[in-house]
């Protein structure tokens, strides 16, 4: 209660004149606060709003410049402590993966099966041997199979002579016609060309000439695969086959009489 004759105090202006009079600023200049109790909001009001907000964008603004300068600082230092940008590093090394298939060997190559049959001795003459076979030591005969090449085909036939097929004595037969398993040798009998023409031979209809036939004749021991003896040859058959084979294809070659291989055979298989 004030006192007789003294002017009353004007009410307390509210928050924003309290904010004022002790020189802070006056907030109805952001039309944040009414300066008093029913006071109307003032078109400086208005206008105070209006600056708040743009203060207020200001600082969202600022805020986000800070962060992205913040943003490109840490790549900065990134590119610093990596020594440049990425394809300027050098690339990791991955070691190859080896092939499944493994490395292609050369040479003769083991079989690690024993020779059963006479189609497993064929296969010597395709640089296989078998350790397990008998050896060819000590005293003749050693026994050899003769393996002759198709002309034209990859298939192999087993030849006899004749004088153990029909002839001789059961000694000649275990040594030039051998069970597989008691075989030593393998004689390999391939068609390595042709020589001069021979003849005309009709087959069927129609006439193929009959050519030279140049041979190679290989022996090789079973156990080891070591060459024992190699020599070439012409076949000194020149008659016209009695069969034509489709694998002759359209030439025919004149074929290795037994008492050529014999004679060439004698001395590795009977000493």
């Amino acid at each position: 209660m004030g006192q007789a004759g003294e002017t009353p105090e004007e009410p307390v202006a509210g928050l924003g004149a309290r904010l004022a009079a002790t020189g802070g600023p006056d907030l109805r200049d952001f039309g944040a606060v009414p300066a008093g109790p029913g006071e109307p909001v003032t078109e400086v009001g208005r206008a105070g709003r209006t600056r708040w907000r743009n203060r207020t964008t200001v600082i969202v603004a600022s805020a986000v410049t800070v962060a992205l300068l913040g943003c490109l600082g840490a790549a900065v230092f990134s590119l610093i402590e990596t020594g440049g940008p990425p394809e300027s590093r050098p690339a990791s090394r991955v070691s190859p993966v080896p092939s499944a298939a493994g490395p292609v060997v050369a040479g003769p190559q083991p079989v690690k099966q024993p020779v059963r049959t006479e189609n497993d001795l064929d296969r010597v003459c395709a640089d296989r041997y078998y350790p397990s076979a008998p050896k060819p030591r000590g005293d003749a005969p050693h026994p050899v199979l003769i393996s002759e090449g198709t002309a034209g085909a990859e298939s192999r036939t087993t030849r006899t002579l004749n004088r153990a097929a029909f002839a001789g004595s059961a000694a000649d037969r275990r040594t030039w016609a051998p069970e597989p398993a008691r075989t030593q040798l393998v004689a390999c009998l391939n068609l390595a060309g042709a020589g001069k023409r021979i003849r005309d031979c009709k087959s069927g209809g129609r006439t193929l000439p009959l050519l030279e036939g140049r041979y190679t004749l290989t022996v090789h021991e079973v156990a080891s695969h070591r060459k024992v003896l190699e020599k070439a040859l012409v076949g000194a058959e020149r008659a016209c086959p009695f069969v034509v084979l489709e694998s002759d294809g359209g030439t025919l070659h004149s074929a290795v009489r037994d008492q050529q291989l014999y004679d060439l055979l004698r001395k590795p298989v009977e000493g």
